[in-house]
C-alpha cells in the first residue's frame, strides 16, 4: 500500500468515525483541565484581567459571551443541516447523491464543522487555557475529514464540484464568500429536521447562563450534556440504519 493511499484510507476511518473521535478529543482536553489545572483562571478571566477588566466579573461574563457564540453556532448548524437533511449529515459514509451550495453552503462548503468548531471556541473562553486545545484540535481532525469527502464529492460531481471550489472556502468565510451573505441569508431556513437533528448543543444555552451566577462549567455541562448524547445516540442509530440500507441496494442491484 502506498502512503497516499494509506493516509486516504485513515481519513476514510477517521470520517467514518467522527463523532467518536471528536468526543475522545472533547473527554481528553476536559480532563487535563480538571485534573492537571483544577485551580487555573478561565481564558475569559485572563482576557478580562489583560484589558483591565475585573478577573471574576469577567470569568463569569465570559459564560454569558459563552452561551451566546454557541446560540449562534447552533442556529447556524441547524439551517445547514436544513439544507442536508439529517440522512446525509448522520449517514456515516459520504453522500454524494446531492451537492449543497446554498444558504450558509455559499460562505463555507463545511457550514457544519464552523458551527462546531464555533461552539468549542465558546466553550474554551469558560475553561483554563488548556481548553484553547478544543479549537485547536477539532480544527485539525475536521481537516482530516474534509479532505476525505472532497475527493468523494470531486469523483461524483466533477464540474460542477470544481466550479463550487471556486466559489466558497473550505472552512473560514473570505471576504469574496460574504459577498453571497445577501442570498445565502435569503435563503436561510430551518426545518423541524433540521433543528431536531442539531440540537446537540441546545441545553448548554440555560446550562452555560445558569454557570454565569455559579461560576463553574461542570454545572453547564450537566444541564447541556443530555442533548449532546441524545443527538450521538440519534445519530448513531440513524448512520447505522442508512447505511445498511444503502449497502443492501446495492447488493439487490448486483
Amino acid at each position: 500500500m502506498t502512503m497516499p493511499s494509506c493516509i486516504h484510507r485513515l481519513q476514510r476511518i477517521e470520517f467514518e468515525a467522527r463523532i467518536f473521535v471528536s468526543f475522545a478529543l472533547v473527554a481528553l482536553v476536559l480532563a487535563a483541565a480538571w485534573t492537571l489545572f483544577p485551580h487555573a483562571p478561565t481564558t475569559a478571566a485572563l482576557l478580562g484581567r489583560a484589558v483591565g477588566i475585573d478577573a471574576d466579573a469577567a470569568h463569569h461574563a465570559g459564560f454569558v459571551a459563552a452561551a451566546a457564540i454557541v446560540a449562534l453556532a447552533t442556529a447556524w448548524r441547524m439551517a445547514a443541516g436544513t439544507v442536508l437533511t439529517s440522512k446525509r449529515v448522520m449517514a456515516f459514509r459520504v453522500q454524494s447523491d446531492a451537492l449543497a451550495t446554498r444558504g450558509p453552503y455559499r460562505l463555507s462548503r463545511n457550514p457544519i464543522y464552523l458551527a462546531d468548531w464555533t461552539a468549542f471556541v465558546g466553550f474554551a473562553l469558560v475553561l483554563p487555557p488548556v481548553g484553547l486545545l478544543l479549537p485547536a484540535l477539532l480544527f485539525l481532525h475536521y481537516a482530516q475529514i474534509i479532505r476525505h469527502e472532497e475527493r468523494a464529492l470531486a469523483a461524483g460531481f466533477a464540474s460542477r464540484y470544481r466550479a463550487y471550489l471556486a466559489s466558497a472556502p473550505r472552512f473560514f468565510p473570505t471576504p469574496r464568500s460574504l459577498g453571497s451573505l445577501p442570498r445565502a441569508v435569503r435563503e436561510l431556513a430551518i426545518s423541524r429536521d433540521g433543528a431536531r437533528h442539531n440540537a446537540l448543543y441546545v441545553l448548554f444555552l440555560p446550562g452555560l447562563l445558569v454557570a454565569s451566577f455559579t461560576g463553574h462549567f461542570v454545572h453547564a455541562l450537566v444541564i447541556g450534556l443530555p442533548a449532546t448524547l441524545d443527538w450521538a445516540v440519534v445519530h448513531t442509530r440513524i448512520g447505522l440504519t442508512h447505511d445498511a440500507a444503502s449497502s443492501e441496494g446495492v447488493h439487490r442491484e448486483a
